[in-house]
């Protein structure tokens, strides 16, 4: 999810029972969609929705009856206290992304999770890596032979070079029978 999506998440919108989160919020069709939940989101939701003081999840310092603007401040100062390298939220939006695609998620599916309406905008954020595109290229040979070889098991000239081996293995046998009768 985008920051502000997440910010301006309201009580209402979490369907914990069903486990997602109904994003009514979005400048197009596909950022307003319903969210699969993982365990540990549907918890962490369940908390602060447990704790609720307005409508959303996440207020808005001085009203309760807006949500939050931005966390930059409290995610840098956490930043410093943890002694880890800056970063921005949105970052977690392409690592996330990025995680997916190599995982297998295929980008459709990843889209729509993103919110976005168009393929070109999941490239932005699924970054594969070297490693990644390599072994997406062994699984590619592996299918293809797979394949070919399918197809060569299936062809007529096998099934009857197959046959022919066959009965020569059967003649060559029973004459083996014989030999050893005589």
């Amino acid at each position: 999810m985008r920051p502000e999506e997440v910010y301006r998440i309201r009580v209402e919108n979490v369907h914990f029972e069903q486990s997602f989160l109904f994003n009514p919020d979005g400048e197009t069709r596909a950022a307003k969609r319903r969210i699969p939940l993982n365990r540990t989101a549907l918890e962490i939701l369940k908390r602060r929705a447990a704790s609720a003081e307005g409508v959303y999840l996440f207020l808005h310092r001085r009203r309760l009856d807006a949500p939050m603007v931005k966390a930059n401040n409290a995610h840098s100062r956490a930043l410093v206290a943890c002694k880890v390298r800056p970063f921005r939220l949105y970052d977690l939006r392409h690592t996330s992304a990025t995680r997916a695609a190599q995982a297998g998620m295929d980008l459709t599916t990843l889209a729509a999770l993103l919110g976005h309406s168009k393929l070109n905008m999941v490239m932005r954020y699924a970054h594969p890596q070297e490693e990644h595109q390599s072994a997406a290229v062994r699984l590619l040979e592996a299918a293809n032979a797979a394949k070919q070889i399918a197809e060569f098991e299936s062809s007529p000239t096998i099934s009857t070079t197959r046959q022919s081996l066959e009965q020569i293995i059967s003649d060559e046998k029973s004459e083996e029978k014989t030999n050893q009768i005589n």
